[in-house]
């Protein structure tokens, strides 16, 4: 025998059972609504009823009436040429429709009408109740008013809806008569208020403007009257003049002084030249008429001529005397050369210091008229600041007077308007009228919130039932235990339309009930799994007693010996066998003459009348030894057996009973739990899983056996449908049982 680990979590299991791994919700809706219908369709006729019997009662007990009032909101006061659709101030009127839903029941409009002496003659049934001593108990009545009136703005509108409830139509109108004339007596006290408040704050604002004019109006005056503003004009101008030829005069001097320091820079530059000054021909010429310089040159003539006349006389070059005139002549060339330089120079200082003292005459002309000038504008801005302050005065007293002109139109605009009835802002848009029908109790509510209360109540019963019922009544169920698979669901035999006699032998004595195809689902999956891990015997066993567990051996064994498997049946229930009496079979010898080494599995094995199928029965009594169930004698029987069978199907004693299907299961290669719907609890199939699971053998998964249709989810309608179906074919072509001994 060979073992493999079991599957993957979320891996194909048997039968087309969800995988352990995929989450399950632990309420289906629909189920609940099939399995509880007709507790559901009860608690809803019920809730009906209940609700028409509590509207007449009720109607009786606790009438009411409700009459109601509409206001009217109007927009802030605004100036005639602003009042447009854009200039509302949205915001405003929400915030104040919002203040008067509070006005409306403030206390003191309520205590008002508690202290309205027709409280006692319009609704007098209402004020009776609220009577100590034959008073009226003010007090009381604000509290209930509090109670009975209602005020909500009407959503998307400017109106504001006012109720009064009370038991009779009457009353009701009287209150929502009283609460809106105290309403507004009280809005039109309020208003007048105002008006009165902003008449003398207008009346204050005139005056201080009327003052602020007179002032401004008697400085005008006196800046007039002290400096001669007719004459400030003519100042003006002639300031204006007088800077212009200044400035004419100094653009003139600013030239003059540029070419003087031109010239000045020349004469410099000629005093530091290293090449010496260079004389022009005005100044040459003017040196040369200098009497000094005129005297030379005639001495110099007058020599020449007296050499001339010695050469005419025959005198020599290198005569003394014509050497003497020589040297005179050259002395007095020397001496003119040196006269004429002098004169130049003195000529040339001459110039300079004149050109220095032109300098200096025209920076102190050009600082003079830059005083006169700024003499000039100083005058000329102390002229025009009288003017600008003339003209801001005159500003001010037109802007003044414009305000004075408004605030008093504002003022004249509120006397008109102190008798208007929008002046308070709030229309009555609907009086109150008596009403016909009454507000409560009203059978289109009572009867559906019945319907909800209790139908929800009921409701929320069943989940919590279900919610609370830890037994597994489906394949959902099981599927709620952590790395638990489920293999199959078989139907109880009582929803199998073909009827079968025993449920051990359903699959044999009618091979196309719906209990029969339950088996071939599940032999699909579960011998799939096997033969892929190599295993051949499979531990049966349940957690409780009559869970099922030796019918689902007995029809798995038909199912699979239907596909030509030999299968051999073990068994193991030492404690209260019922194999051999299924197959009517001898119950001895069997599994214990084995297992005492009595005999041999060759000897004990019996032959059914089902073919394929053989059964190794418990044994003989007295040698039914519990603890050989998990010896090596029992591993060899199960070697032995798997060499001659394709399936060896253990059933053993239910786990809460024994355990002994733990110690076969240490022996065996795979193990099943069945699990009967509405009996086993999911924690203790969870305790037998973890044991199964902790043996030898791979534990396959549990197969929940006898399923309802109301607590297994969706059976009923896959019940009739593959029954109808197999009826089709049956008719089509009838199939013969499978043979049987029982």
């Amino acid at each position: 025998m060979t073992r493999m680990p079991a599957g993957r979590p979320g891996g194909p299991r048997p039968g087309g059972a969800p995988s352990q791994g995929a989450p399950t919700a632990s309420v289906d809706p629909v189920k609940l609504i099939k399995k509880y219908k007709f507790v559901l369709v009860g608690a809803f006729v019920f809730s009906v009823v209940f609700g028409v019997a509590a509207f007449f009662v009720l109607q009786r007990v606790m009438p009411q009436y409700k009459a109601t009032v509409v206001f009217e909101a109007t927009p802030a006061e605004i100036k005639t040429e602003q009042i447009n659709v854009n200039s509302l101030d949205i915001d405003e009127i929400n915030r104040f429709m919002r203040t008067q839903v509070m006005a409306m029941t403030s206390e003191s409009v309520l205590w008002d009408v508690a202290g309205d002496g027709r409280l006692l003659t319009d609704a007098p049934e209402w004020a009776e109740g609220r009577l100590v001593k034959g008073t009226v108990d003010k007090r009381q009545v604000v509290e209930d008013l509090e109670s009975s009136v209602s005020v909500s703005i009407i959503p998307e509108t400017y109106y504001i809806r006012m109720s009064a409830s009370a038991p009779k139509a009457g009353e009701a109108a009287a209150l929502a008569k009283l609460v809106r004339e105290s309403y507004m007596n009280s809005r039109t006290k309020q208003t007048r208020g105002e008006i009165n408040n902003r008449r003398e704050s207008l009346s204050r604002r005139i005056d201080s403007l009327e003052n602020e004019i007179k002032d401004l109006s008697a400085r005008r005056a006196r800046i007039v009257r002290d400096e001669e503003l007719d004459t400030i004009d003519a100042g003006r101008s002639e300031a204006s003049e007088k800077i212009g030829g200044v400035n004419t005069q100094l653009l003139q001097v600013s030239q003059t002084i540029e070419a003087v320091e031109v010239s000045l820079e020349r004469f410099e530059t000629m005093l530091t030249s290293p090449t010496g000054i260079q004389y022009t021909d005005t100044q040459r010429a003017q040196a040369e008429r200098d009497p000094e310089v005129g005297s030379l040159n005639q001495q110099i003539t007058n020599l020449e001529a007296q050499r001339l006349a010695m050469r005419a006389e025959g005198i020599l070059p290198g005569h003394r005397s014509y050497r003497q005139i020589e040297a005179q002549i050259s002395a007095h060339k020397q001496k003119l050369a040196d006269k004429r330089e002098q004169k130049l120079r003195e000529i040339f200082d001459a110039e300079v210091d004149g050109t220095r003292r032109t300098m200096a005459q025209l920076r102190a002309q050009e600082s003079e008229l830059l005083t006169e000038r700024e003499a000039l504008r100083v005058k000329l801005n102390e002229l025009t600041g009288i003017l600008t302050e003339v003209g801001d005065l005159e500003t001010q007293i037109d802007r003044l007077l414009g305000q004075r002109a408004d605030a008093g139109a504002r003022l004249d605009q509120l006397e008109s308007q102190a008798d208007l009835d929008t002046v308070a802002r709030m229309l009555v848009s609907q009086r109150e009228v008596v009403p016909s029908v009454m507000s409560f109790p009203k059978v289109v509510v009572i009867v559906p919130l019945s319907v909800l209360l209790i139908c929800g109540l009921t409701g929320s019963l069943i989940v919590a039932r279900e919610m609370l019922d830890q037994r597994i009544k489906g394949a959902s169920d099981v599927a709620m235990i952590p790395r638990t698979r489920v293999v199959g669901v078989v139907p109880i035999a009582s929803e199998d339309p073909s009827s079968p006699e025993r449920i051990e032998l359903a699959f044999a004595d009618q091979p196309r009930g719906v209990i029969a195809e339950s088996y071939r689902q599940l032999r699909t999956g579960l011998v799939k799994s096997m033969a892929r891990a190599g295993h051949k015997s499979l531990v049966v066993t349940s957690g409780l007693p009559g869970s099922g567990a030796t019918s689902v051996v007995t029809n798995l064994a038909h199912a699979c010996a239907a596909t030509d498997q030999r299968v051999l049946i073990i068994d193991a229930n030492f404690r209260r066998p019922a194999m051999h009496g299924v197959f009517a079979l001898a119950e001895g010898p069997g599994l214990a003459d084995v297992l005492a080494g009595e005999m041999t599995l060759a000897e004990t094995a019996q032959n059914t009348t089902t073919t394929n199928i053989d059964l190794l029965t418990a044994g003989s009594r007295d040698r039914r030894v519990f603890e050989r169930l998990g010896t090596e004698a029992m591993a060899s029987v199960l070697t032995e057996a798997a060499d001659g069978y394709d399936l060896i199907l253990i059933d053993v004693a239910p786990c809460i009973v024994a355990g002994d299907a733990v110690a076969v299961a240490n022996r065996a290669d795979a193990s099943l739990l069945v699990t009967r719907a509405l009996r086993e609890k999911r924690g203790m199939v969870a305790r037998i899983k973890n044991e199964l699971s902790d043996s030898r053998a791979e534990f396959m998964g549990v197969l929940v056996n006898a399923a309802r249709s109301a607590a297994g989810g969706y059976m009923r309608k896959n019940i009739r449908t593959s029954h109808g179906y197999q009826q089709e074919q049956a008719a089509a072509a009838p199939v013969e049982p499978v043979e049987s001994g029982a």
